[in-house]
């Protein structure tokens, strides 16, 4: 019998609901939950949201070891362990590639918070320097980034999003924050010059 029911099904709904709105495709992205002090439940490496099922999820340890499932975890795991460990508020972990705001990470540009909601909840969202996927420096900058409490999201320069949320919906709800406010400012970019 699989642990963690609940979390695995709210787990899956969110990977459905995230490439329903196409926030990402094909096999990339990662989510994670964390599921007490010592436990994680992740995506696994290789397997699209849509296709994921609870069975194929994994749970990991503070170091990354697989203690429950079969499978590699995701190659970003380092980075979700290190904004854990300097982030006792967070419960999970969200990272897409949506393409508005990974457009504005591609530039290496700020997303400009132009709407009260942007700017109430999302306040900053710094940019990571660009860094190898899975790389001890990406964790160690995105580590650097979450130390400050307030910090909910950040842009990973050529790469895409990283949210935090006390659980996975609040995440995922910031994850689409961010896209919309990049849809907004790109879109209003182009009225203005009408």
């Amino acid at each position: 019998m699989l642990s963690w029911l609940s979390e695995r099904q709210e787990f899956i709904a969110i990977c459905k609901r995230a490439f329903r709105l196409g926030l990402q495709v094909s096999t990339g992205g990662n989510i994670s939950i964390r599921l007490d002090p010592e436990t994680f439940l992740v995506k696994p490496s290789g397997l699209s949201l849509y296709d994921l099922k609870e069975d194929d999820l994994l749970i990991v340890d503070p170091s990354g070891h697989v203690v429950e499932g079969q499978g590699k975890p995701t190659k970003e795991m380092g980075f979700h362990l290190a904004i854990y460990g300097v982030r006792e508020d967070v419960g999970a972990i969200i990272h897409y590639h949506p393409p508005y705001a990974t457009s504005f990470a591609v530039l290496g540009k700020e997303i400009p918070l132009q709407t009260v909601q942007a700017r109430r909840i999302l306040m900053k969202v710094p940019i990571i320097s660009a860094a190898k996927e899975g790389s001890d420096d990406l964790a160690q900058w995105l580590c650097d980034a979450f130390t400050e409490g307030k910090i909910h999201a950040a842009l990973l320069t050529g790469h895409g999003i990283v949210s935090v949320g006390e659980g996975v919906k609040q995440a995922q709800n910031i994850a689409e924050l961010i896209e919309e406010t990049a849809k907004i400012a790109v879109i209003s970019s182009l009225i203005s010059g009408l």
